[in-house]
Parts: structure tokens; C-alpha cells; sequence
């Protein structure tokens, strides 16, 4: 006797769409990767961030600073009275930030009260060496955490932008503004009002221009163009953990050694502090011939030539040094006709080869 048997039809689709794929974020965030290389940078294999001290964990020049140029390294800021006044910004190096535990961050604050003051902005200009490994058409994405310290009393917008200059690593004037270079695209404009007083993390994923690429670009952030009748010198914001990597994926942050952050600054900007004249190594001095000598080799190769500044603060040096030779690798001065009393003296160099 012949026995017959009988299935019922699957959709194998269907049954396919069925399956509970218990991946989580970091899995799906895998599996929408594009190219073996976004993997290889979701996994964390290799570094990430293109921005340098993103943590603001580097503050050579100081820790608490009143400024419109450099506050933590690689980092500039600066504020505007109807473009008459260019204010300071009292920039603070804080901690307990949201990015780990004792993380730094930065908090910004007006340092004069100026009911007038309409412009606020901040940034980082990144080199264009650090984004010749990205592909043309390739996409980045922007992450940073901030909170708002106070309202302003006249609610402007916050812009977060893509800035490139007007040719390779060339930006023109002392301060970092959109004025003065090329907006490549506007990622946001936020009411400042609307912001958290707690920690938030915001993310951007972007195609950057060719030009931007081909020159290099700034990410930045900027504050008005409205009187913001702001009547006190308190804290505006706090600002952390910022993150532009390769990818449509905002990874967590990126923790680098502050060893291997203060060389990375160091490519741009190099305090040598206190310095005798026979500085470091193979200098020396001879105070019964009048002649000094001293050299300083720095720590990293710098990003260019850099331009120096030196300041005296212990001995009888009062002849003007006649060679001085700076390159990329080290710095080197000699002076003749001393007296005995002259040639002992101390100076405190600084190096600059910021963009």
C-alpha cells in the first residue's frame, strides 16, 4: 500500500526575515559597513580620530587662559563685539567629563561683560597629510559631547561646519573664522537655548568636498550673529570628546596615551620651558672667549619650520645672538663678544609651527 505524505509551502523569504539576528548596536553597526576597511576601523583596530586632543587632555600653554588664539592645544576659540572688539575667551581645563572616568574637558566663558558681543565660535583646522588616506566620495562622521552652562538671554543659532581654506594648509588670518575662508557645508544650525544642561552627544556623518580633502578642512562650531545682551562672565558651555573618524559610525571615543597626544601636539606647537644656554645636549658655553652656544632638539619633527619666542629669566644676557638656525628638527644659537658675566643665563623657548 503506497502512503503519501504531504508538506505545507514555505516562503523561505519570509522565514528568512524571521530570524532574530541577536547582533546588538556594535554587530549591526558591521553589518552596515560598506568596505573590509569600515570594519577594520569599527573594530578598533588602528587609530580613528583625525582631530588631535580631542579630549582636551593637552594644555601646554597653560590650563586656564584668557585668549582669542590657542587654549588647549590644536584647539582656538574667539568672541566679537558687532566685529569692532575682538573679546578673549576665559578657557578652563575641567574634569569628571562624560567621555571616562577623570576625563578632561573644557568649559568657555566671556571674560568681559559686553552686552554687545554677537559671535562666539570655536574649532579645530586639521592638516591635509592627516586626510590623505581618505577616499574622494568617502564619508566621515563628526561626534563630540556639550552642554550648555547658561541660556542666552537673546537665543542665536549654533552652527557646526566644515570649513576648508583658500589654498593647501593656508588660513589666512589669526583667528579661526568662517569669514575669512570657505564654508564646505553646514552639518547643523541648533537654537543655543535648546541645548542640554547635561552631557549630550551629537554625531554627524558627511561627504567631504574634494577641495576640502585636497587642502584641508576645519571642523567648527559658531555662535551667532545676533547681540547675545549676555550681562556675566559665567561659564557658556562644556565641550568634550570630539571625533572625526572614517565611516557612517560614531565609535566611542577614541583614548590615545597622553604621551602619544602631547607628541601629536608637539607637531605644531612645542614648549621647551626653561632653558639654560648650553640647553640640551651638545651646547656649551665659554665665557673667557665670549662665545655661547645652545641647542634644543625637539621631541617630534614639527609640522614646519617653526617661528620662536624666547623669554629671559635669570642671568646678565644682554648681546643680541648673532646666528640663529631653526628647522623642522631642532633649534640652534650662538652669540660672541660676551663679557664673563654675560654668557650664564636662562631663557624659557617656545616653537610654533601652527597652521
Amino acid at each position: 500500500m503506497a502512503v503519501k505524505f504531504t508538506k505545507p509551502e514555505i516562503n523561505i523569504r519570509e522565514k528568512l526575515a524571521e530570524l532574530d539576528k541577536p547582533s546588538g548596536i556594535a554587530g549591526e553597526a558591521i553589518l552596515r559597513a560598506e568596505t573590509p576597511q569600515e570594519q577594520f576601523n569599527l573594530i578598533g583596530a588602528g587609530r580613528r580620530n583625525i582631530v588631535i586632543n580631542g579630549g582636551f587632555d593637552v594644555w601646554q600653554r597653560g590650563t586656564t587662559l584668557n585668549t582669542t588664539m590657542y587654549s588647549a592645544d590644536r584647539w582656538m576659540q574667539w568672541m566679537t563685539n558687532s566685529g569692532v572688539s575682538n573679546r578673549n575667551v576665559n578657557c578652563t581645563k575641567q574634569t569628571g567629563g562624560p567621555i571616562g572616568r577623570n576625563s578632561s574637558y573644557i568649559t568657555y566663558a566671556p571674560t568681559v561683560v559686553d552686552t554687545g558681543m554677537e559671535k562666539f565660535a570655536w574649532g579645530q583646522k586639521i592638516e591635509k597629510s592627516s586626510l590623505d588616506h581618505i577616499e574622494l566620495g568617502q564619508s566621515l562622521t563628526l561626534s563630540f559631547w556639550i552642554k550648555k552652562e547658561q541660556s542666552l538671554p537673546v537665543d542665536n543659532n549654533m552652527d557646526i561646519q566644515i570649513l576648508y581654506p583658500n589654498s593647501t594648509d593656508s588660513w589666512g588670518g589669526i583667528y579661526l573664522f568662517r569669514n575669512d575662508v570657505n564654508i564646505d557645508q553646514t552639518l547643523d544650525s541648533i537654537s543655543f537655548n535648546s541645548l542640554s544642561t547635561e552631557w549630550t552627544k551629537y554625531s554627524y556623518t558627511f561627504i567631504p568636498s574634494d577641495t576640502a580633502l585636497d587642502r584641508g578642512l576645519a571642523v567648527y562650531w559658531h555662535v551667532g550673529d545676533t547681540n547675545f545682551n549676555l550681562n556675566n562672565t559665567n561659564a557658556l558651555i562644556s565641550f568634550t570628546g570630539v571625533q572625526l573618524e572614517a565611516g557612517k559610525v560614531a565609535t566611542p571615543f577614541e583614548h590615545r596615551s597622553y604621551g602619544e597626544e602631547l607628541a601629536l601636539c608637539q607637531r605644531y606647537y612645542y614648549d621647551a620651558g626653561l632653558q639654560p644656554i648650553d640647553l640640551v645636549g651638545v651646547g656649551h658655553s665659554s665665557g673667557y672667549s665670549g662665545v655661547t652656544s645652545g641647542r634644543i632638539t625637539f621631541p617630534v619633527t614639527m609640522r614646519a619650520t617653526p617661528t620662536y619666542s624666547s623669554t629671559l629669566s635669570e642671568g646678565n644676557y644682554s648681546t643680541t645672538p648673532n646666528r640663529t638656525i631653526v628647522s623642522k628638527e631642532a633649534f640652534y644659537q650662538t652669540s660672541q663678544n660676551m663679557s664673563s658675566t654675560q654668557y650664564v643665563y636662562r631663557a624659557s623657548f617656545k616653537f610654533s609651527a601652527e597652521l
